[in-house]
């Protein structure tokens, strides 16, 4: 795994180096893009570079290290097949080129290039889904309709495995087909429907997992935007601040969009999100069973 992700970002550092960033600036944002941290030195971003080529590697390498690093070592071990047939892997890239399209169509009258429409519409989605958070482009003065589907990807997340946050890309495949499955239960109620992931049948344990988290993730989102309302913002400002700390992503919308801070929040709301951020990194489950008193007892 330390292979892995050491060649990854020493690939990452090499690239951006001989695409004419400095070598400093090359190392902090390879280390934001492999730990999808998205730091960067610049006021301005990764637009302070203003090139195709830095935005490129970035976009690239920022949709590999949102892949699941089990299928990295199945590649060095030459299993070949494991990848192809990764359910995740090829809803991940589905994702990614969908959302990429739809965006480039819907902001094409503001940039008037396929070109330029493509530049940022990719480098916004892959920053976005894979929780980097780098950001080329002030997405708040896009359409609403592509401002929805950022907010939807940040929920989405990356690949389970990755370094990247959010819900999880496996999560949301376990769901969908669950769903399916007790929707063609309800039409034949005498039909064995069992869920499937890469051919392996999930158990009943692996989906009770999924909807517990899913359950634990939906109240903590609701309770955390409920909290942060007490202070005056408006609608979309509290939503998108409350999903961007919860999936780790970074910039919001509106007044935290990308180009924006979260300085002007209250004391309170600061320690709201930042509670959110710690719970969305480490996935709820670990942080409710430290703060669990039977485990506390167990240990003494």
């Amino acid at each position: 795994l330390y292979l892995i992700y050491g060649v990854l970002t020493l690939v990452t550092v090499i690239l951006l180096f001989t695409g004419g960033m400095p070598l400093f600036d090359s190392v902090c944002h390879a280390m934001g893009i492999a730990g999808t941290g998205g730091f960067g030195i610049k006021n301005d971003g990764v637009s302070y570079y203003n090139s195709p080529y830095l935005e490129g590697v970035i976009t690239v390498t920022m949709i590999l290290f949102g892949v699941n690093f089990t299928l990295y070592y199945h590649l060095l071990i030459r299993r070949f097949r494991e990848v192809r047939k990764n359910t995740e892997l090829r809803v991940y890239f589905c994702i990614i080129a969908a959302a990429t399209g739809l965006i480039m169509l819907n902001i094409q009258p503001i940039y008037h290039s396929v070109g330029k429409c493509f530049r940022y519409a990719v480098f916004q989605v892959a920053s976005i889904m894979t929780s980097t958070g780098f950001a080329t482009a002030d997405y708040n003065n896009w359409p609403l309709f592509s401002q929805m589907i950022l907010l939807l990807l940040m929920f989405i997340g990356a690949c389970g495995g990755s370094t990247g946050g959010g819900f999880k890309v496996q999560r949301f495949v376990i769901l969908w087909k669950s769903g399916f499955a007790s929707l063609r239960k309800m039409v034949h109620p005498n039909s064995v429907n069992q869920v499937k992931s890469d051919d392996k049948i999930l158990r009943s344990e692996v989906l009770q997992h999924v909807l517990s988290y899913l359950i634990l993730y939906l109240g903590l989102v609701i309770a955390s935007f409920l909290l942060i309302s007490l202070d005056d913002m408006d609608f979309g400002t509290a939503v998108s601040a409350v999903s961007t700390c919860i999936n780790n992503i970074g910039p919001g919308m509106n007044r935290v969009g990308p180009m924006e801070n979260f300085s002007f929040l209250s004391d309170f709301s600061k320690m709201v999100l930042s509670a959110d951020m710690l719970l969305g990194r480490l996935e709820i489950f670990p942080i409710l069973v430290l703060l669990s008193p039977s485990v506390w007892r167990k240990s003494f």
